[in-house]
């Protein structure tokens, strides 16, 4: 046998051997990387089903718990409504008793003002009461805050008119004469203190000193007040 030619065929051989082996290689390479990567894939699947229920999950929880919030808010808004509801109806009242829309009852004090003398000549002037008595006399309860207050059945509220017109008064435009009884419901001691106070009202302590006016003061359980029946000026309303 020529020796060359034996030579070139086992270097075939060989060749083939080497390629036989690398293409194994590669294939048990490939075929590893596929089922690595097939696994990974799988993995991946399996985590988002996971992460879904679990999104699921939380989602009836929030769900739930939004609900539940829900509800307090609309008790908590229908118990905050009942409270303003109460709240403008005392208001309500409260301004109904100012205007003198409703009886006022309570303890307090009646005043009894009358003049004492019978000649209503010019020359006898300070033996009368004269309108602007009976409003400083108005003016000097209500800083003692009284609830309420009466001159001979005609209730006094912040629309009440005292006017002299001659020699008579006239109360929310109803003539008044005397004696004038004052009836006030507020605190009693307060009141009395108020009244008692010669330098809060030195013109009227003055001609009682002298008995041109009487007055008496008398401290009541019970006053009642009768409701304001004159006029309402509305000013400003739209309608």
């Amino acid at each position: 046998m020529n020796w060359k030619a034996f030579k070139s065929f086992n270097a075939l051989i060989v060749s083939f051997v080497v390629a036989g082996v690398l293409i194994g290689v590669l294939l048990a390479a490939q075929f590893q990387s596929s089922v690595a990567a097939n696994s990974f894939i799988v993995d991946e699947i399996n985590a988002q089903k996971e992460l879904l229920a679990s999104f699921d999950e939380d989602r009836v929880s929030l769900k739930n718990t939004i609900a539940d919030l829900r509800k307090k808010i609309e008790d908590n808004q229908a118990k905050l409504q009942l409270t303003a509801d109460q709240a403008k109806l005392d208001t309500l009242e409260t301004l109904r008793q100012e205007l003198g829309l409703t009886k006022l009852r309570g303890s307090g004090i009646r005043i009894k003002f009358w003049e004492n003398s019978n000649d209503k000549s010019a020359s006898n002037e300070a033996n009368l009461i004269h309108a602007a008595d009976l409003r400083d006399l108005i003016n000097l309860l209500r800083t003692a805050k009284v609830e309420g207050i009466s001159i001979n059945g005609q209730r006094i509220t912040p629309n009440s008119t005292v006017n002299a017109l001659g020699s008579e008064i006239l109360i929310n435009k109803v003539k008044v004469v005397s004696p004038y009884e004052i009836t006030v419901v507020g605190d009693t001691e307060l009141i009395a203190n108020r009244l008692s106070d010669q330098q809060s009202y030195p013109d009227l302590y003055n001609r009682i000193k002298n008995k041109q006016v009487g007055f008496e003061i008398e401290k009541m359980n019970l006053a009642v007040l009768p409701i304001y029946d004159g006029d309402y000026l509305l000013k400003y309303v739209q309608i």
